[in-house]
């Protein structure tokens, strides 16, 4: 199984939105539903236009979170992902998993049509993406 910061080189992010959040805190999850998840497979590490395996309302899946926050407070994050980045250094977390940090940009657009970028941070343990047509069924390569 590939680290996040070699999984996260295989997906492509580019232009697609964020339509919803969800925190499962009985199951110790974040759940973000994007419009469309591309992948990455050309060795040179660019996406290229690659739609072969293309996830519609797909799902990055962080597991394990031990916390998250949203900066500034009050945005809810509803539009362009702009970056989805992981510190490559893991840090323990109050669980004694070992983690990672996750930070996202995602931008908000208020009701007066204003943008706002949000920075959603994530320390968890895990990544992987979902295909709504098989869930469950996790995708980390």
């Amino acid at each position: 199984m590939k680290t996040p910061v070699e999984f996260l080189k295989t997906i492509y992010l580019g232009d697609r939105v964020c339509k919803s959040i969800l925190i499962d805190g009985s199951q110790h999850q974040l759940v973000l539903r994007v419009d469309c998840i591309s992948r990455i497979r050309d060795p040179s590490g660019r996406w290229n236009f690659y739609r072969d395996e293309n996830i519609e309302d797909g799902l990055i899946v962080f597991t394990d979170v031990s916390s998250f926050k949203i900066s500034p407070l009050g945005v809810i994050p509803n539009d362009a992902i702009n970056e989805l980045v992981v510190d490559e250094t893991k840090v323990a977390s109050e669980q004694d998993i070992m983690a990672w940090t996750f930070r996202l940009s995602i931008d908000s657009i208020t009701s007066d049509s204003t943008n706002v970028e949000a920075v959603l941070e994530i320390v968890s343990s895990g990544i992987h993406i979902e295909d709504p047509c098989r869930p469950g069924v996790w995708i980390t390569e």
